[in-house]
C-alpha cells in the first residue's frame, strides 16, 4: 500500500457505518522539477539576435552599399554639371571662340575650388582633362585667326607627303609669300594674342598658361614649316 493512497482506520470505519461507499481516493502525483533544455534557450537567443540586431557582416554590407550610392551620386552631379556648362556655352554659338573661353573660365574656377578644398581623385582629374581639351581648342582657334595661311600650308603639305609616294610639288612663290608675311607680322600677331588672353581669362595664372601654350604651338608650326622647305629643296 503506497503512502499516497493510505487512509486511516477511523476514516474507513466511519464510511462503512454510514453505508456509503468510500470515495475513490485521489492519487497524488509526486512533484517533478523539469529542467529546461539549454539548447532551446540558445536557439531562441540566436533567432532573436539574427532577426533583431544586424550582424557584423550585414552592417559592413550596408556601409558598402551606402558608399556605392554616394559615389554614384557624385558621378551623376559631375555629369550634370558638365552638361549644364555646355548648354550655357551654346548660348554663345557652337563655333564661336567665346564658347571656348566660357568653358575654360568655368572649368578653371571649379578646379581652383577643388584645390582650395584639397579635393583629389578622379573627380578633379576629370575636370582637368576637360580644361586641357578646351585650352587646346582655344590655342588652335587663336593661331588660325592670325596665322591661318601658314597653318593651312603646313597641314596640307604634310598630309600630301604622308599619303603620296610621289615627290611633293611645292610652289616656290607661295612659300616666299608665306615667309615674307610671317616675318612682317609675327610680332604684331603675338601682341594681339597676348591682349586677347589677358582680356578673355580672369585668372592670370590660367591666362599665362594658355599664352605659353599658344606660343609653343606657334613655334612647332613654324618648325614644321622649315622642315618642309628643307625636304623639298
Amino acid at each position: 500500500r503506497t503512502p499516497a493512497t493510505a487512509y486511516s482506520k477511523s476514516s474507513l470505519e466511519r464510511h462503512k457505518s454510514d453505508g456509503a461507499s468510500p470515495a475513490t481516493p485521489t492519487a497524488t502525483k509526486p512533484t517533478t522539477h523539469m529542467t529546461r533544455t539549454p539548447s532551446a534557450d540558445l536557439s531562441l537567443i540566436g533567432s532573436s539576435t539574427h532577426s533583431g540586431t544586424p550582424g557584423a557582416a550585414g552592417g559592413s554590407s550596408h556601409r558598402g552599399s551606402a558608399g556605392d550610392m554616394l559615389l554614384h551620386d557624385i558621378a551623376l552631379i559631375m555629369e550634370e554639371t558638365v552638361l549644364l556648362l555646355e548648354r550655357l556655352a551654346d548660348e554663345h554659338g557652337s563655333a564661336n571662340k567665346k564658347r571656348t573661353v566660357f568653358l575654360i573660365n568655368n572649368l578653371d574656377q571649379i578646379i581652383c575650388i577643388f584645390q582650395e578644398r584639397r579635393v583629389v581623385g578622379k573627380e578633379l582629374n576629370k575636370f582637368i582633362e576637360l580644361l586641357m581639351a578646351q585650352r587646346e581648342r582655344f590655342v588652335e582657334e587663336e593661331l588660325l585667326q592670325n596665322f591661318s595661311k601658314l597653318i593651312a600650308f603646313v597641314q596640307q603639305t604634310e598630309t600630301h607627303m604622308v599619303t603620296s609616294s610621289a615627290p611633293v610639288d611645292v610652289n616656290a612663290h607661295v612659300v616666299e609669300n608665306l615667309v615674307r608675311e610671317f616675318s612682317s607680322s609675327w610680332k604684331q600677331s603675338i601682341e594681339q594674342i597676348n591682349r586677347n588672353v589677358l582680356s578673355y581669362f580672369s585668372n592670370f595664372r590660367n591666362g599665362m598658361e594658355i599664352l605659353k601654350q599658344v606660343l609653343t604651338q606657334l613655334l612647332l608650326y613654324y618648325t614644321r614649316f622649315q622642315d618642309i622647305i628643307r625636304k623639298v629643296w
